[in-house]
């Protein structure tokens, strides 16, 4: 006997009858079979195969599938499964783009072509949107208490030559954040099913330019103090702006920060920079309303976005990732620390 989740019990014998009936087709099964010795039990026939219908489908075991086909009689006695075969078709697959229609019939166009750069981030872009699972968390961090540090030092850094910014406080509390949460600084084996973990920290920071995105490599963020990652973030974005940055500025990241704070907006799902698997998004912070110890108070707020690669990280672990760099930049002492 089998016992279906619908309460309903189907013997060894109703289930070889109806494995003759075509309609369990709709159930997902393909059937092939050959009479069984006489007394011999259903289940441990190596004459009966049952196979997942669908191309491509997990294989399971004959327990599983024999599972299976019990659901499959009990929705065919009680009449929910139709009268005549479903006819399986692929689902169609897009290798390549269709052809667009002619736009010329509506009105006057202009061609333009992409510049290199430009080619470039599209195929970088569709590469990573067709590869990677993605999945974004989002959630907001309290830096009223970090603004405050970086207002007051602003005068004793210019004095310096140097423009204190929340990027650099950002890529400390990244690397820091992943030197707890290793897989997100790691980039998937696919053809070897492995997970590459990279013990470095190199990060890459966007930086709009009018030819187009591009995300220069800052190195060891791990192991420079604050002070210097801020120098070497300002000379790496004016080179790139400049269009000086060469090859090697921009290879090795293993994690990408993107902050359009600048820009306006309140938040936005970036793409994975492939290989890598995590980007972090950051918005401009707000000055907003905040319930604190029962009162209401003014608090700047700072919406972030990490997407992630679904195949390396859960929902709940980039929850925790994204905690870890919320903390500390709502406690600046601890980027400062180094804790």
């Amino acid at each position: 006997l089998i016992n279906t989740s619908r309460g309903a019990v189907v013997n060894e014998a109703d289930l070889h009858e109806a494995l003759k009936d075509r309609r369990l087709a709709g159930a997902g099964l393909d059937v092939f079979e050959q009479e069984p010795p006489e007394g011999s039990p259903l289940l441990g026939l190596d004459n009966v195969v049952l196979t997942p219908h669908a191309a491509g489908g997990d294989l399971r075991s004959r327990d599983e599938m024999a599972q299976s086909a019990a659901e499959a009689i009990v929705s065919l006695a009680r009449g929910e499964w139709p009268a005549e075969p479903v006819a399986a078709k692929p689902l169609k697959t897009i290798g390549a783009e269709p052809p667009l229609p002619k736009f010329e019939q509506w009105g006057p166009v202009e061609r333009q072509p992409l510049s290199h750069l430009r080619r470039t981030i599209a195929e970088r872009m569709t590469l990573s949107a067709t590869v990677i699972p993605h999945v974004t968390h989002f959630d907001r961090a309290d830096v009223t208490d970090l603004e405050a540090i970086i207002r007051r030092n602003a005068d004793a850094a210019r004095e310096r030559g140097l423009a204190l910014t929340l990027t650099s406080f950002l890529m400390k509390a990244a690397a820091l954040a992943l030197a707890e949460h290793p897989t997100f600084t790691a980039s998937l084996d696919a053809a070897a099913g492995e997970l590459i973990v990279k013990r470095y920290c190199h990060l890459g920071v966007a930086v709009a330019t009018e030819r187009g995105l591009i995300v220069p490599v800052i190195r060891d963020v791990d192991q420079k103090p604050l002070v210097e990652l801020q120098k070497e973030l300002a000379t790496l974005a004016q080179r790139v702006r400049e269009g000086k940055a060469t090859l090697e500025d921009l290879r090795g990241g293993t994690f990408t920060i993107t902050n359009i704070g600048a820009l306006g907006g309140t938040g936005a799902i970036p793409i994975i920079n492939y290989p890598e698997v995590a980007i972090l998004g950051v918005a401009r912070a707000r000055e907003e309303a905040v319930v604190r110890d029962g009162r209401i108070v003014p608090r700047t707020l700072l919406p972030i976005s990490l997407t992630f690669d679904h195949r390396v990280a859960d929902g709940a672990d980039g929850a925790r990732f994204a905690t870890a760099i919320v903390r500390r930049l709502e406690r600046p002492e601890q980027i400062l620390l180094g804790w």
